[in-house]
């Protein structure tokens, strides 16, 4: 990390800032951009599952979703277009990993945004599979593991 920052967990009041980030990401543009357009994070989703921001003194640099039952599944991770190549990404899934070895996992899923793949490979992770599209995502998206 270029300069300090540090890693909290997500409070309720943090969803709008959160949705902000995730629909402002350049790595979903074009055809990609479809899956965000309704999506958004909730105070319900922080309530329930493991999510975490790095924040800075200008503000939310990223954040993560970590689903845990019935398996971890990292759901959701976005860096902030102003962030990106500062290593805030890196940060957050060392956090990510090392929180899931935490509350018990020893895998982690991961269901890629197909550009994204190479991070998580550098990352450690192993591509184990692919997941069909569907008629909310109508393209394949790789499907990763990171063993822990």
């Amino acid at each position: 990390m270029r300069y300090p920052a540090t890693i909290r967990r997500a409070i309720g009041g943090d969803a709008n800032s959160l949705t902000a980030l995730m629909r402002s990401s350049t790595a979903y543009v074009g055809h990609y951009a479809q899956i965000l357009a309704s999506y958004e994070v909730t105070p319900a989703q922080i309530a329930k599952d493991e999510v975490f921001v790095v924040e800075h003194e200008i503000g939310i640099l990223g954040f993560y979703s970590l689903v845990t039952a019935p398996v971890a599944e990292l759901d959701l991770l976005f860096v902030s277009d102003a962030a990106q190549g500062k290593s805030v990404g890196k940060f957050l899934f060392q956090h990510m990993c090392a929180h899931a070895q935490v509350i018990g996992a020893t895998k982690v899923l991961i269901v890629s945004h197909p550009p994204s793949v190479g991070f998580y490979q550098r990352m450690g992770a192993r591509i184990t599979g692919t997941k069909p599209s569907s008629a909310s995502v109508p393209w394949d998206r790789p499907v990763l593991h990171m063993w822990l």
